[in-house]
């Protein structure tokens, strides 16, 4: 599997698993989502947990 695809699929479950990231993602403007995108595909999905965990600070 590609690596940006383990990595989103990652970012997505521990999103589903961390109310407060949710509730952050979901309040971004289309920017700032598509920033984040592209910060997700070049993030080894076994780092994503940590990225998650500070996305307020990654936008």
């Amino acid at each position: 599997m590609d690596s940006g695809i383990s990595s989103a699929m990652a970012f997505g479950a521990l999103l589903r698993e961390n109310p407060e990231a949710a509730r952050i993602y979901d309040t971004c403007t289309p920017q700032q989502k598509q920033r984040l995108l592209l910060q997700i595909q070049s993030t080894p999905a076994d780092r994503m947990e940590a990225f998650v965990s500070q996305l307020n600070a990654a936008l």
